[in-house]
């Protein structure tokens, strides 16, 4: 009985962690974390509009490298309005900007860091419009002719202030983005 507890504990946080994104597929494939360790697919961290894996949109600094597990990144002669800063769990093509102290975009120009939906660098314009359907709307891109940016909105209200927002070359995702507005739209990011 406690194991069935557990898992319909563990269930239910999995879900609220993911009320963004939502595939309802299940894939019994291993990936290998930053540490050399295999995980079962299904455990392995994925950015969605609202964070990183434990690191939430929102946090502090302090909050974040504590949720990661993490030494706290110094932020000593940071520029207060806008920066980025670097945590050792997170993985390479990963940044991550603060604004205030707060964490509140995440960057991924990788190939190994997933959506909640599986997506990554790399994969096509019409995969990205095949898992989100009509939530995502198509801009042109700012500075690369035939580019775009899929901008991803949320379905419960409650994250009305969250997007993803995949760079492509018109083609194929270049890099993505996850945050809060208006921070997550700034094409220049901390310019």
């Amino acid at each position: 009985m406690s194991r069935l507890i557990l898992a319909i504990a563990a269930v239910a946080a999995l879900s609220a962690c993911s009320r963004f994104e939502s595939s309802g597929k299940s894939d019994s494939a291993t990936a290998r974390s930053d540490s050399g360790v295999q995980h079962p697919a299904d455990t392995v961290i994925t950015v969605t509009a609202t964070g990183y894996g434990p690191l939430r949109i929102g946090m502090t600094v302090a909050a974040a490298a504590s949720a990661l597990h993490s030494p706290a990144p110094s932020t000593v002669g940071l520029d207060t309005a806008c920066a980025y800063v670097h945590f050792d769990a997170a993985p390479p093509g990963m940044r991550i900007m603060v604004t205030g102290g707060t964490v509140v975009r995440i960057e991924v120009d990788s190939t190994t860091v997933p959506t909640g939906l599986g997506l990554r660098v790399g994969d096509s314009e019409a995969h990205v419009k095949a898992l989100y359907g009509s939530r995502v709307s198509v801009e042109p891109h700012k500075y690369l002719p035939g580019g775009h940016y899929l901008v991803v909105s949320p379905v419960p209200p409650t994250d009305s202030n969250f997007r993803l927002i995949f760079e492509t070359d018109g083609s194929r995702v270049t890099s993505y983005r996850a945050g809060q507005l208006p921070q997550v739209q700034w094409v220049e990011g901390c310019a």
